[in-house]
């Protein structure tokens, strides 16, 4: 009886390493090298390259959220995502509107850069 349970916890201890195994397979590991040269292909691409665009949103931007007055932009600086938080609409429709000539082209987000 002892056995038995004893042979049935090594087969399950078995099939939960293989589990682990097939998981630990399916991870992508790139190399720095590999991923400056990514870097350096998305850089090189036109500006006006809808692929660019998009190959740089889904590396930096994790998610959105908008609101009526507001958004918040939550980006993939470091090892931490960096929260922006209460970004106020008005000032992206002026910069779009070129009502805003003071701050023409500058950015009213004033967060510093995440820490290493």
């Amino acid at each position: 009886m002892l056995t038995e349970r004893l042979h049935k916890r090594q087969a399950e201890k078995e099939e939960l390493e293989t589990q682990l195994a097939i998981e630990n397979n399916k991870k992508i590991c790139l190399s720095e090298a590999q991923i400056l040269a990514f870097l350096d292909y998305v850089c090189e691409m036109p500006f006006d390259d809808f692929n660019k665009r998009r190959a740089i949103i889904n590396i930096f931007v994790q998610s959105i959220y908008l609101y009526d007055d507001h958004f918040t932009l939550i980006i993939n600086a470091s090892k931490k995502p960096l929260s922006i938080d209460n970004i106020p609409l008005d000032d992206i429709e002026e910069a779009f509107e070129g009502e805003n000539t003071e701050t023409e082209g500058c950015s009213s987000l004033m967060t510093p850069a995440p820490p290493l």
